[in-house]
């Protein structure tokens, strides 16, 4: 079938090359994946100098709702 002489095992120095550059591949992936290169950190967003809305208030205020008008779906439909 085949000789086992034929297939010597590498050299303990190719062992350790192989396995350098596999780890090295690896963290090189997770590096790339994980991070975020060139992205800025996160900081909050300053304070408002503005106090926060109570409830019912929505003039001179930071968090106030704003109101959308959405059409019905019929009406949306109908002119197709």
């Amino acid at each position: 079938m085949f000789e086992v002489e034929k297939f010597p095992a590498p050299p303990w120095r190719r062992r350790l090359l192989v396995l350098a550059l596999a780890l090295f591949t690896a963290w090189l992936i997770l590096s790339h994946v994980m991070g975020r290169p060139g992205a800025a950190d996160f900081k909050p967003p300053p304070r408002a100098d503005k106090p926060v809305c109570q409830p019912g208030q929505t003039t001179d205020c930071v968090g106030g709702t704003a109101s959308v008008i959405v059409a019905p779906l019929a009406a949306s439909t109908a002119g197709r």
